[in-house]
């Protein structure tokens, strides 16, 4: 998304849902003659969902809860990832736990303002999958989401990485009869599999969202040329009405 759009999307997406459709229309018209391609895009702009317009509101007048909840999801989707492979990480646990109390902490200033509870709960569904995918963190930093959000099975998420058993360090003494100590079952192995196929969905839904990108500032485009002809023929048509 070009950097104009971007700070015409936060102005518009940072205003009460009631207020946004007149908003947009009147930018959309404002910026037609200056900017015809941008006025386009503006226009297109969707009208965010009650729970994305809750969320935008939010991040526009303090985002600073938002942005320590963003924060959080990296160090969460980063220990995950160190648990996946095998790696050393930061401790799982704690980051499920820090992501937790940020994630609560919005979902608390949400609770202060007049929603219905389906509407905080599609809120907190939203903040909790845009802030573990990294190709949603700059939308809900910069509050310019327009949908309601739900995990789609791709990324990572707190429970997909069980915490390991604490083993007891105290082995049993051998029974009498000479029999051995059975040896201890070996730590199961990382699921690499399945971590390359989320990681193969993720970048399958990067290249869509690229595209549907592309596809509408192709449409953007196609509007604005036909805007600028469709104001040629107004102004052709009116200097042959005022010729004598």
């Amino acid at each position: 998304m070009a950097e104009p759009l971007v700070r015409e999307t936060q102005k518009l997406y940072g205003l009460p849902l009631s207020q946004f459709t007149a908003a947009r229309n009147a930018r959309a018209k404002a910026l037609r003659k200056s900017d015809p391609e941008l006025a386009a895009a503006v226009a297109a702009l969707p009208k965010p969902s009650a729970a994305s317009g809750a969320l935008n509101e939010l991040v526009h007048e303090d985002p600073s809860e938002v942005r320590a909840l963003v924060q959080s999801g990296k160090r969460l989707r980063q220990a995950q990832e160190a648990a996946v492979t095998g790696r050393k990480g930061a401790d799982l646990n704690e980051a499920i736990k820090e992501h937790r109390v940020a994630l609560d902490r919005v979902q608390r200033d949400l609770r202060r303002r007049k929603l219905s509870g389906a509407t905080v709960e599609k809120a907190t569904q939203t903040l909790r999958v845009a802030s573990l995918d990294p190709e949603l963190w700059p939308l809900l930093e910069r509050g310019v989401l327009h949908e309601d959000l739900a995990a789609s099975g791709f990324g990572l998420d707190p429970g997909i990485v069980p915490a390991r058993p604490k083993q007891d360090r105290k082995q049993k003494p051998a029974a009498k009869t000479g029999a051995k100590t059975a040896a201890p079952a070996p730590p199961p192995k990382p699921d690499r599999k399945a971590a390359e196929q989320r990681r193969r969905e993720a970048r399958e839904r990067l290249r869509e969202a690229k595209a549907a990108l592309a596809d509408v500032e192709k449409r953007a485009r196609t509007v604005a040329k036909e805007l600028e002809r469709a104001r040629a023929d107004v102004e052709r048509a009116q200097q042959r009405l005022d010729a004598p």
